[in-house]
């Protein structure tokens, strides 16, 4: 990943989530129900908010081409 995408995704991580991240993000489906994503073009941030904690635990970060990202962060999450 370029040092200047890296930039960009850290400071949208703590400009959106650490503000709302709710609010900027959009809730997943299927076997990623419970997580959102945040998109930053041309990357998608796959993350879950334990409130009790007001915790964002970020799973995956990767480009959306073919949904590739969301499938590693099934395979992580050992979900597939």
């Amino acid at each position: 990943m370029p040092k200047g995408d890296l930039r960009k995704i850290i400071n949208a991580i703590h400009k959106k989530l650490f503000l709302s991240p709710e609010t900027f993000g959009k809730p997943l489906q299927s076997e990623l129900k419970g997580y959102f994503r945040l998109r930053i073009d041309p990357y998608r941030v796959i993350y879950r908010i334990e409130k009790e904690r007001i915790f964002v635990f970020i799973v995956q970060i990767g480009l959306r081409k073919d949904f590739i990202v969301y499938l590693e962060a099934a395979k992580r999450l050992g979900l597939m």
